[in-house]
């Protein structure tokens, strides 16, 4: 195997182990037999656990705001961008169940590099919204007032998709439905 893949075979099989067991809880062997390897195979690739694990949550993460992004970048219209980007992380949180398990235990996790990391791409997610908020009330709401919003949007999304992350796409469906019109309703209402 070419070494690119077995760093991404290494970081599919540490994101399956740390998802399930937490970070203290997992040892670079534990990773290592799980995947097959020996250990000096795993250290060629990341030089500690703290490393293979920041590996992990760097990936998760652009993951999640490439998709974000790229939601909010669409040329659709605005009710159908806030859709798309709650659809964006209400599928992150599906399909990568472990790498969104990790990402919501970093976000409160002892380890302050781990909750940096997570904290300097939600504050990225938050800025383009609040940029898009700003652009598209033509006036009606100031960029401070527009990341209080950014923020409630960010944290409705978050909350109700940790609430069930195992519903069925129904439920989802379902939720995302209701949090685009209870989003839509209440920022076009808002002005300062």
């Amino acid at each position: 195997m070419k070494a690119a893949e077995r760093r991404v075979q290494l970081l599919e099989v540490a994101r399956r182990v740390f998802g399930t067991s937490g970070f203290h809880a997992v040892s670079m062997e534990a990773v290592a037999k799980e995947a097959g390897v020996t250990k000096p195979i795993l250290y060629d690739h990341f030089s500690s656990k703290k490393d293979l694990y920041l590996a992990l949550i760097d990936a998760d993460l652009a993951v999640l705001h490439d998709s974000v992004r790229q939601a909010l970048d669409s040329p659709i219209g605005n009710r159908e961008r806030i859709r798309a980007s709650f659809e964006a992380y209400f599928d992150f949180v599906d399909e990568e169940a472990d790498g969104f398990r990790l990402l919501m235990q970093e976000t409160v996790g002892a380890e302050r590099d781990f909750r940096e990391r997570v904290e300097k791409v939600r504050e990225q997610i938050l800025s383009e919204v609040a940029d898009l908020i700003v652009r598209e009330s033509r006036g009606n709401l100031d960029r401070v007032h527009a990341e209080t919003v950014a923020a409630a949007l960010i944290g409705m999304v978050e909350t109700v998709a940790q609430r069930d992350p195992a519903a069925s796409p129904e439920r989802r469906k379902a939720a995302v439905d209701t949090l685009v019109r209870l989003a839509w309703r209440g920022i076009t209402e808002l002005s300062v």
